[in-house]
């Protein structure tokens, strides 16, 4: 079986840009996660509404998880798009658990509850929906990309493995 372990041929070009992106996120999410921990103890003088400390540091998972990817995809080894895969999930996880928040405070706001008075929507943007949606713009174009191509190992085992 060759390095690609079955599934499609990746050029070295595409091992290098997936590097790239996978330094960059882990840098994006890594750097606004340490800087939301700062603030929510208060370490950092900040007046953004980015100052929760658990955040933060579901943030830094992330970005350990897009570093981690790092090495296996500059060695060209298919299992470096696995970490891709799994900091794009965390990511994606992040990103529907703030849209709840967002849509209860809402929901919460539009109901004129007491304590939804004062909100705003800008009061709930926070780095984890910031991040996500340039992860999500370059892992789809990223995935359409390599998706349904065979290796010649497959082509001769009839694309079974």
């Amino acid at each position: 079986m060759d390095r690609s372990g079955g599934f499609h041929s990746s050029t070295s070009s595409d091992f290098r840009n997936s590097a790239t992106f996978a330094a960059l996120g882990g840098a994006g999410y890594g750097i606004l996660g340490v800087l939301q921990i700062l603030v929510g103890i208060d370490l950092v003088n900040s007046s953004s509404t980015i100052n929760d400390p658990i955040g933060g540091i579901m943030l830094v998972v992330v970005a350990l998880v897009f570093i981690f990817g790092v090495r296996p995809l500059l060695a060209e080894d298919q299992e470096g798009y696995a970490y891709l895969a799994v900091g794009a999930i965390l990511g994606g996880i992040l990103f529907v658990l703030q849209l709840v928040i967002l849509g209860t405070n809402a929901l919460g706001w539009l109901l004129q509850l007491e304590d939804w008075s004062e909100w705003t929507l800008l009061s709930d943007v926070t780095p984890a929906l910031l991040l996500f949606i340039p992860v999500l713009m370059v892992m789809i174009p990223m995935h359409k990309e390599r998706g349904g191509r065979k290796t010649d190992t497959d082509n001769e085992n009839g694309g079974e493995d």
